[in-house]
């Protein structure tokens, strides 16, 4: 659209040393056949070349100061074309063109007016879905406009309620994104912005939300052995859905992992008697995510100790020596006895010693031993006859 102005138009930005902007000059040539071809973010403006003139004023109007703004003073009179940039997408525009003279003085304007061409049109999103513990996969289709350079995949922040950049994508065919180290059992959001190889940006697209694959309910019931000979045995409930279960051991700052199985029982082989151990349990799900550690605390286990010591009454009879021997704790299933050289082992409650002579003293070490083989420390008994 071309409006000729038939009355007097103030060039405004045309004044110099800060004196008042002449008035048009009517008798001035003027421009004609002013046109305006848009693109997204920029306007081409043409006009035919006219004679006898020094140059031209090019002006945009600004619609929220209701204004008349100079964007150009071209000096050049065979100059027939210039290009307005950084504008917006799908937005009016309003310029007009005045020639002037050797004295800066303007013509009378004309005007025209333009829309820019709409911006990019927003990606479509295909799908969005957990892949594994803290990972999702994001799949868009490929933008149909050849301009496009690349995407900006964005993140909602929600501790800052704010939208962030975590990715930029190029070329236009590359639609695939992997976010990682996720939090298990959180909701999170995405967005994709396409952008063009001239700088414009589409609209975001469609939010994406996904949740990542939760972690598995704390583990329950857990009991550790107190009477296994040097081993503890670990029991639970079963988790369902569990892949496995990890075991872990209390050390001095925390706990670090032991051992993983499949079944709901773990056996320790502490290879000590009467080893103390805490323990914690976790179930490990089929994506990987693994469940907390119980805020109860910790279980003890602990490996069977060495069976307490004999006790022992002496008899002394007619060439023979009697030990009675009883197990404090019953757990003694024999006794080992040791006479200077000699061993004996018995399974009775009672030892017979009939290799005596009179006016001697003798020493006998006894230890307990229980059925699991395990030797209790040994009692001294001295006995005269």
């Amino acid at each position: 659209m071309i409006i000729y102005l038939t009355s007097l138009i103030i060039i405004t930005g045309c004044a110099i040393n800060n004196k008042p902007a002449p008035k048009s000059n009517p008798n001035l040539p003027k421009v004609i056949n002013f046109k305006a071809y848009p693109d997204r973010n920029a306007m081409a403006l043409k006009w035919n070349v006219v004679k006898n003139i020094s140059g031209y004023y090019i002006q945009r109007y600004n619609f929220k100061t209701k204004k008349w703004q100079m964007i150009k003073s071209i000096k050049d009179p065979f100059k027939s074309l210039y290009v307005d940039t950084n504008l917006k997408p799908a937005t009016f525009y309003k310029y007009r063109i005045a020639t002037f003279d050797k004295n800066g003085i303007p013509s009378l304007a004309i005007v025209t007016s333009q829309t820019t061409l709409p911006t990019i049109s927003q990606v479509i999103p295909l799908e969005i879905k957990p892949l594994d513990k803290g990972m999702v996969k994001i799949i868009f289709r490929p933008h149909q406009n050849e301009r496009v350079k690349g995407y900006i995949i964005q993140k909602f922040n929600d501790k800052i309620a704010k939208w962030e950049n975590i990715a930029n994508l190029t070329p236009r065919y590359n639609v695939e994104y992997i976010d990682k180290n996720l939090k298990d059992g959180k909701t999170y959001k995405y967005r994709i912005i396409a952008y063009s190889f001239d700088g414009l940006k589409s609209l975001p697209s469609n939010i994406l939300k996904v949740l990542t694959y939760p972690k598995p309910p704390i583990v329950q019931d857990v009991k550790a052995s107190h009477n296994l000979p040097k081993k503890i045995q670990l029991t639970w409930k079963k988790v369902k859905n569990a892949k496995y279960y990890k075991i872990y051991e209390k050390e001095l700052f925390g706990f670090k992992p032991i051992a993983k199985t499949t079944s709901t029982f773990f056996i320790d082989k502490v290879n000590k008697d009467g080893a103390k151990k805490y323990y914690k349990v976790t179930a490990v799900s089929i994506h990987d995510t693994e469940s907390l550690l119980d805020n109860s605390p910790e279980v003890l286990g602990e490996s069977l100790p060495i069976p307490a010591k004999p006790l022992v009454s002496t008899n002394i009879l007619n060439n023979k020596i009697e030990l009675i021997l009883s197990s404090p704790d019953n757990r003694a299933v024999k006794y080992l006895i040791i006479k200077g050289t000699q061993k004996y082992i018995t399974k009775s409650n009672v030892f017979t010693d009939t290799n005596i002579q009179h006016k001697k003293t003798y020493q006998y070490k006894i230890y307990a031993i229980d059925k699991y083989g395990l030797i209790s420390n040994p009692i001294e008994v001295k006995v005269s006859y």
